[in-house]
């Protein structure tokens, strides 16, 4: 993959990270679907990289620390979106269910305990 692809690919991969945390942030299912084939996409790309031009090498650094910056906003919000749906659901008497693992949720299940104790 020469030079210019592969910044391309990691400027295509933060875009991409940018638009599921703008959908996270707004509980867009819609733009987190859309999203999800440009970051497929960007992803392959960059794991189909054998080296790197040096000429490109810093450029492509930064857009790779400004893509990390993105994962970690997306891990956030994601992680505030999934809190705020065991929330929900616990405030209505609902299990959670299953964690991604497919473990029980505890903390939701404690949760609710909690809930339904002081009700």
């Amino acid at each position: 993959m020469s030079g210019s692809r592969v910044l391309d690919a990691a400027l295509r991969l933060r875009a991409s990270l940018d638009s599921v945390a703008g959908a996270l942030a707004w509980p867009d299912v819609t733009g987190l679907l859309m999203a999800e084939s440009g970051l497929a996409s960007a992803l392959a790309d960059l794991g189909a990289v054998q080296r790197v031009d040096p000429a490109d090498r810093a450029a492509l650094a930064a857009e790779l620390l400004h893509a990390r910056a993105a994962l970690a906003r997306c891990r956030i919000l994601g992680a505030s979106a999934s809190d705020a749906t065991t929330l929900s659901l616990a405030a209505q008497g609902k299990a959670a269910g299953y964690n991604r693992a497919g473990a029980t949720n505890s903390r939701a299940a404690a949760l609710r305990g909690e809930l339904k104790a002081t009700l």
